[in-house]
């Protein structure tokens, strides 16, 4: 058997019909990689071979159940804690499969000429040496009851500076990653926040932790989001409702009451991955349109809020039916958040309203109603920002409205400095984003543009709101594939991360080493490392023309070049 591989940086991906073999054969044997302490390191190893295989990434024994396949085995003997993760393909919008999960699998099999990556990282200790260190990947061959047979080695080289990264808590990024746990009861087949739900929640609270996530999602009515619009999808199958997590009890004698113990606990929870800068309540203003369901369930109310209650008198489920009883619930909220002294980072968050006549109406009944509660919007309408400036707590401008009103936003900052400011993408546009099809370097350039632009961080609006079979078919509706998520699900009920996730935690520590380097007036290396990355550093003319090739590098030299400038200059 021939055997072809080589080592490939963080950002390589394997693109079924367009990664040859003859590619592979191409890469080098050897790679260099740079980090700071409390860092991680990163890179691919790439396999193919003229016969079928199986490529094993432990040292647990395999033998294939399908026809006859010799093993490859890898074995890393790496400087510091290592990982080796299987890269999984996902099928895109354009047919093409490609690299993106990664997967827990030990052992994947390959037919003839089929590219397998694995995605090595290595976990550098905050107490680290500072110094260059040298490690080896080594590939073993073979076959039944066979002695392995050494086939060859990749080199890795790993420079570690002395530049501490803080914890992802202290890191300054406020990263807003929606959150969708209904989604995760569906697909882990667990009843909705049972105990066997909030074990799955966990898991996946870690890896948003892990990400650097700030900020919590709370749902506090029925389906704010319509369910993204899933029940007029015929083509593609997700279910995609939200649910409170608020149960609501309407007494006998016609009052409220509402039980806040699963929001609480799961507020605790994120909390204890260090996911406690904001929580963001959704479902109170601009709720999505639910018409396909019947007319508003409180009509004289100015927002579509669907609240669902138990009625004691009747002994069946309803809805508040008032403005009268929302607003009496809306009550018990703020006063709760009061009384456990958690209001002051609560968000009464409402996503990309479209009608300036009627968001100020829901706006200031709300207002009129808990006037200590703030508000956090994302914006894709321009004019919002000037027109509820005072009034938004935390802005999150889709970044097109960010650039075209940034002196709008640079005055409100300078005028209100308590204030949060966050850019977002969805989507659209092309560039950048985290669809499957996108650059991988966009993961780094979106903590990078936050630094760049003066924002405090970055929202997007899904984490895990897939389709019903994610791990078969991401693709819905008029959706691009990688926009319903960073992550996979796992049959354990844990998170799959993915390639995009581990560029966007790059992007975030780029974001970082700016910052620091802001703080300690190193111009002249700031200076030095944006020009290693972007083609385009003015704003305005980034507005004009989003093109990948006329804003940024690809090129993985190019951010290591970038990293090293700022921790070299950051050592001085």
């Amino acid at each position: 058997m021939k055997i072809l591989y080589g080592a490939a940086p963080e950002n390589y991906k394997v693109v079924w019909g367009q990664t040859t073999p003859a590619s592979v054969a191409e890469l080098p044997k050897e790679i260099k990689l740079v980090a700071g302490k409390n860092d991680t390191a990163a890179f691919n190893t790439v396999f193919t071979a003229d016969e079928r295989f199986a490529l094993n990434v432990s040292n647990q024994p395999w033998f294939s159940q399908l026809a006859k396949r010799r093993n490859i085995r890898l074995e890393a003997d790496l400087p510091f804690e290592a990982s080796l993760s299987h890269v999984g393909t996902v099928l895109c919008d354009d047919a093409y499969r490609r690299g993106d999960v990664l997967l827990h699998d030990s052992v994947i099999e390959a037919d003839d000429d089929e590219i397998l990556a694995v995605y090595c990282e290595i976990k550098i200790p905050a107490a680290a040496e500072k110094g260059r260190y040298n490690g080896k990947i080594k590939i073993f061959e073979s076959f039944g009851f066979s002695k392995e047979e050494f086939v060859g080695e990749l080199n890795v080289e790993l420079t570690v500076y002395n530049f501490v990264f803080p914890e992802n808590k202290d890191n300054g990024f406020h990263l807003d990653l929606w959150q969708h746990p209904s989604n995760l009861a569906r697909q882990h087949n667990v009843a909705l926040w049972s105990d066997a739900h909030f074990e799955v929640l966990e898991k996946y609270t870690k890896s948003l932790g892990d990400l650097g996530v700030k900020c919590v999602t709370v749902m506090a009515s029925e389906i704010p989001w319509n369910g993204q619009g899933c029940q007029a999808e015929l083509r593609y199958k997700a279910n995609l409702f939200e649910y409170s997590m608020i149960p609501v009890v309407r007494k006998a004698d016609g009052s409220i009451s509402a039980d806040f113990s699963i929001m609480q606990r799961y507020i605790d929870m994120c909390a204890k991955y260090g996911i406690d800068e904001c929580i963001s309540v959704y479902g109170l203003v601009n709720v999505w349109d639910c018409k396909n369901y019947g007319e508003r369930t409180a009509p004289d109310y100015p927002d579509g809020i669907h609240v669902r209650a138990f009625d004691e008198a009747s002994g069946v489920y309803d809805y508040l039916r008032t403005a009268k009883e929302l607003d009496e619930y809306i009550k018990l909220l703020e006063a709760y958040f009061n009384e456990t002294n958690q209001n002051d980072i609560v968000r009464i968050a409402a996503d990309e309203p479209a009608d300036v006549v009627a968001y100020r109406a829901s706006l200031e009944h709300i207002k009129a109603v808990a006037p200590s509660f703030k508000y956090k919007t994302a914006i894709n309408h321009a004019e919002f920002v000037n027109e509820f400036g005072n009034d938004i707590y935390d802005f999150a401008p889709y970044i097109s409205a960010m650039f075209s009103e940034y002196d709008a936003l640079m005055n409100f900052r300078k005028e209100m400095p308590d204030k949060r400011f966050l850019y977002y993408v969805c989507c659209c546009p092309e560039v950048p984003n985290s669809f499957i099809r996108s650059e991988l370097t966009d993961g780094y350039y979106i903590g990078i543009l936050a630094a760049l632009a003066k924002m405090d961080g970055f929202l997007r609006w899904s984490y895990t709101c897939w389709t019903d079979e994610p791990n078969v078919d991401l693709r819905y509706g008029p959706f691009p594939v990688g926009d319903l998520g960073y992550v996979y699900p796992a049959k354990n009920g844990e998170p799959l991360l993915s390639l995009r996730w581990k560029t966007m935690y790059r992007g975030i520590k780029y974001f970082v080493l700016i910052k620091e380097a802001e703080k300690r007036n190193l111009a002249e290396a700031l200076e030095k490392a944006y020009n290693f990355v972007l083609i385009e550093k003015d704003l305005k003319k980034l507005y004009a023309v989003w093109d990948r090739e006329k804003i940024m590098s690809i090129n993985a030299d190019d951010y290591r070049n970038f990293a090293v400038t700022l921790l070299e200059a950051l050592e001085a």
